[in-house]
């Protein structure tokens, strides 16, 4: 585990010299805050009865939705797919940690560095400005950062193995863009998956993506509660292991195949 947190650490510093990229994102937040609010209050005057919940838990959804987004993008897909191309994988594989944790010690320290620089700020700012709301309960509070800590690794796993295709493809753009519109549009980011309609909804409810935002929010904005709630962190944990098995298990048959052009 030092050797774990020692990586993380690395990252986390390493996020930190971006600032360009740093300040971007800063000032992109507030952005989609302010869009996404006035969106859900415009539709609310049109059609106020119309989405199951009332227009502050609606607006919370959203405003938080955007306040948290950069911490379920900091995958290692483009920096598999850069190594394999330069050749440099071989020494992320002589490193002594085991590469699956490797890379999510890298992802780890990234998101911490989004927690404190841009999620927790986006919060106060949505919080003062746009009207998100502060959980009912210090429960609903904890249960959400439980939630949330979930549908980060399951994002991750997602991402690994994405990650892995890479070693085999070498080019990943397409395929990137094609799941992370579909994981943005299942995962219940912008439109609540509770409004999906017919064999959309059902099909949104059993894929992996709906633990990334949708259940943390759902818990956040207390949409969920009861045995609904512990039926969705169960659905979380059983998909964790679920894709932590398949990264180890696609990982192991890969990477004794890997060709770097670089390299």
């Amino acid at each position: 585990m030092k050797i774990f947190w020692a990586f993380t650490r690395q990252h986390f510093h390493a996020t930190a010299i971006y600032r360009f990229d740093f300040w971007l994102r800063v000032a992109s937040t507030p952005i989609l805050m302010y869009g996404i609010r006035w969106v859900w209050i415009t539709l609310y005057t049109q059609r106020p009865g119309a989405f199951g919940v009332s227009l502050q838990q609606m607006v919370t959804y959203g405003v938080l939705s955007m306040a948290i987004e950069n911490l379920f993008y900091t995958g290692p897909v483009y920096y598999i797919a850069r190594q394999v191309k330069s050749g440099a994988i071989d020494g992320d594989l002589l490193k002594p940690l085991d590469f699956h944790f490797h890379m999510l010690a890298r992802s780890t320290g990234e998101m911490f560095f989004r927690v404190i620089v841009i999620a927790l700020p986006a919060m106060l700012v949505g919080y003062f400005l746009f009207d998100l709301q502060l959980p009912v309960t210090w429960q609903t509070g904890f249960l959400f950062l439980i939630a949330l800590l979930l549908g980060y690794l399951v994002n991750f796993h997602l991402n690994f193995l994405l990650g892995t295709i890479a070693t085999v493809t070498l080019e990943i753009h397409s395929i990137d863009w094609a799941f992370h519109a579909t994981s943005r549009f299942f995962s219940g980011q912008f439109v609540p998956l509770w409004l999906f309609p017919g064999v959309l909804g059902r099909l949104a409810d059993i894929l992996p993506f709906r633990s990334i935002f949708s259940t943390p929010l759902s818990i956040y904005t207390e949409v969920l509660n009861g045995s609904a709630l512990t039926q969705a962190i169960g659905f979380q944990f059983l998909w964790l292991i679920i894709l932590l098995a398949m990264s180890r298990w696609l990982w192991g048959r890969v990477q004794m195949r890997i060709v770097s052009q670089g390299g």
